[in-house]
Order: C-alpha cells, then sequence, then structure tokens
C-alpha cells in the first residue's frame, strides 16, 4: 500500500485559545497545519511554541479576517506553496464584552462573525482539494447561543429552520436587518435575541450581538452546504460544519469558561479527521448533531 497523502489544514484565530489547541491536536496527528492569526508577533509566537513542542509540521501566515486584501494574499501564498488544502476551520471570532451595544460596536462583531468568516471561506473554497479522503471540509466554530431558541422572532425561526432552502442573500438580510434595527435602537421591538434577558446576563448585553452573529453562521453553513450539492458536475465534494466547543475558558470570556481548550477543541478536530459526510450543512456538539 502506498503512503497516505500528505494533508493540509489551515486555521485562522489560532495564536490563542482554542485555535491554537486545534492546531496542536492537528500537528500531533501528522498534518501539515497553516496557523494564522491577524497579530504576527502572537502568531510567530504561537507557532515557537508548538516547535517547542517537536510539531515541526506548523506554519504560520498572517491573516486579518475583515481584511479581504489579506485573505486574498493567504490564498495567493496557500496556492503557491501547498498546491490546494484540505481543511479550512474558520475558529476567529469576537465578542465585545463591557461595551454599550450601539452600532459602532455592534458592526465589528457582526462584520468578525460572520462576514468575514464567509468571505475567507468563499475565497478559499477553490483551493479545497478534489481527491481529499472523505471529502474537503469547512469546520465554522459557533456557539449554542447561536441556537434558534434564543430568537424571539417566530417568521425568522421558521424561515431558518427550513434549513434546506436556506439561502446566503436570506443569511445576508437577517444580519442586515439586526444592524438597521441597532442603528436606530429598535432591537428590543424587534424581537432579537432575548432582549431583556441579557440585562442580567453575567457578560451583559454585548451578548446579545455575539449570539445573532452565531444564529448567522450556523445558518449560512446550512446555506453553503446547499450551494454545493447544487452546484452540477463539478466533481469537488465539500461537507461543511458548524459546531460549538461548549464553554470554554479563553480570553473571549475573561477565562471563566468551564471547560478547557483540549476539552473545546475536540469536537472540531473529530470533524476535521472524521467528517462524517451524513452531517454536513448541520450543527455539532459533543461529536453528535444538536438542534439548530
Amino acid at each position: 500500500m502506498g503512503e497516505e497523502a500528505e494533508r493540509y489544514v489551515v486555521v485562522t484565530g489560532a495564536n490563542k485559545g482554542i485555535g491554537l489547541e486545534i492546531v496542536r491536536q492537528l500537528a500531533k496527528e501528522g498534518i501539515t497545519v497553516v496557523l494564522t492569526a491577524r497579530d504576527e508577533t502572537r502568531g510567530k509566537e504561537a507557532l515557537e511554541s508548538l516547535k517547542s513542542q517537536e510539531l515541526h509540521n506548523v506554519n504560520f501566515h498572517p491573516l486579518d479576517v475583515t481584511s479581504q486584501e489579506s485573505i486574498l494574499a493567504l490564498a495567493d501564498w496557500l496556492r503557491k506553496t501547498y498546491g490546494g488544502i484540505d481543511i479550512l476551520i474558520n475558529n476567529a471570532g469576537i465578542i465585545l464584552l463591557g461595551k454599550d451595544v450601539t452600532f459602532e460596536t455592534v458592526k465589528p462583531v457582526l462584520d468578525t462573525n460572520y462576514f468575514a468568516v464567509k468571505n475567507v471561506t468563499k475565497t478559499l473554497l477553490p483551493l479545497l482539494r478534489d481527491d481529499t479522503p472523505g471529502g474537503a471540509r469547512v469546520i465554522v466554530m459557533a456557539s449554542r447561543l447561536g441556537q434558534l431558541k434564543m430568537l424571539e422572532r417566530k417568521d425568522y425561526v421558521k424561515t431558518l429552520s427550513d434549513r434546506e432552502h436556506l439561502t446566503e442573500d436570506f443569511v445576508d438580510s437577517f444580519a442586515n436587518h439586526y444592524l438597521k434595527d441597532v442603528a436606530n435602537g429598535s432591537q428590543k421591538e424587534g424581537g432579537w435575541p432575548n432582549w431583556t434577558d441579557w440585562v442580567n446576563f453575567p457578560f451583559g448585553r454585548p451578548v446579545e450581538t455575539y449570539s445573532v452573529s452565531k444564529v448567522a453562521i450556523i445558518a449560512y453553513v446550512s446555506a453553503l452546504h446547499n450551494i454545493l450539492v447544487a452546484q452540477p458536475g463539478s466533481g469537488k465534494k465539500i461537507n461543511v460544519f458548524s459546531c460549538c466547543p461548549g464553554y470554554v475558558a479563553t480570553n473571549l470570556n475573561n477565562n471563566k469558561g468551564q471547560k478547557t481548550v483540549e476539552e473545546g477543541a475536540d469536537t472540531p478536530v473529530w470533524l476535521a479527521l472524521h467528517s462524517p459526510k451524513e452531517g454536513s450543512g448541520k450543527f455539532w456538539a459533543e461529536r453528535k448533531v444538536v438542534d439548530f
């Protein structure tokens, strides 16, 4: 039998926390991993920390997920360096704790957690290989805060629940509607996630925006699956998954989470290694499909 073909993985937002742990676990499997981070100094420090653990199959490339120029530069480098990739793990994300909910604080969260993830994915999709065992795959880090039970708007719940017919345009309109309501100061009247509950939530009302961004990205994964299965004659099998790592202690939540980063990385790493085809387009946690 011949040797197994080398696999290439890209992980965004990977200089610390769950992203760094995903890189570490995949590198231990012998996979070549590209660690990306917006801050080049921190990215290189993370790379050196992995090399000190004898993980030499990791490379670094800077990536600001909110910059299309930066995304294109990464795509060009990947094409020239590897010719293609097998797995993309979108881990980069933010939450602006301790901030008032205004258009100026909300827009960066939607831009990073939804629009940027979509742009990274669409730009790197052509690089996903045709011959990846089990199919090439895209994995998006989401959250149970993005489940539809968080929404009070029943019209949106009804449409978003029909995952087989979700479209990218509809998800865009959902995200932009929220931004418009925030700009008008009418998100309470608009029925966005449990508005009154966030006031007493441990991290305050900014979690409202994080929740909306995660609803949008889980929905986009379903829409992307629909796009991919509808493409005629492409011959390329790409599985797409969103997943919740659980409430992990990271800088994102001031290290108040209950899970370790090792536990948080478990499901995305498992999806990367196994790519269960029956779960493409769906939302995962603890290695199983869960309700959106």
